[in-house]
């Protein structure tokens, strides 16, 4: 797990964002699974990654008829996303098909051990921002 925590820390160090794709469907709304405690795990992880730099972007296999019910459920939970299943910024590549994160988070594929990723990686350009921040008001 270290070098996937690296490989974020790094990537989120050089550009000051990451990109976070997150499945809709039982990863942060309950479709079948009734896992009410993760939904509102990876929710407020995912909060706390857009306040430190991320984009958030839906990455769902929903048809794009839900995207308006998809939208509304993110808004009233507090969670401020950047798109569904596109790109949040101009990029020569995932724009067709399989957009580009720097992690996804799925029910289907580890979600746990990727929100350990993310989440470590996240307290670390946290802890890393404030003592630069420390430093800099002490100069």
């Amino acid at each position: 797990m270290k070098k996937y925590i690296e490989r974020l820390l790094t990537e989120w160090e050089q550009h000051g964002k990451i990109i976070i794709a997150v499945d809709f469907d039982d990863t942060i709304f309950n479709w079948k699974m009734n896992d009410y405690e993760t939904y509102s795990k990876v929710i407020k992880l995912l909060q706390r990654c857009k306040e430190t730099g991320a984009y958030i972007v839906i990455f769902t296999c929903s048809n794009k008829d839900r995207h308006g019910e998809i939208e509304k459920f993110c808004n009233v939970n507090n969670l401020k996303i950047d798109g569904i299943n596109q790109n949040p910024i101009d990029l020569p590549y995932g724009n067709e098909g399989k957009i580009y994160a720097n992690i996804f988070l799925d029910d289907r594929a580890g979600l746990d051990e990727a929100l350990d990723i993310l989440e470590k990686t996240m307290y670390i350009i946290r802890g890393r921002r404030n003592t630069q921040s420390t430093l800099e008001q002490k100069f």
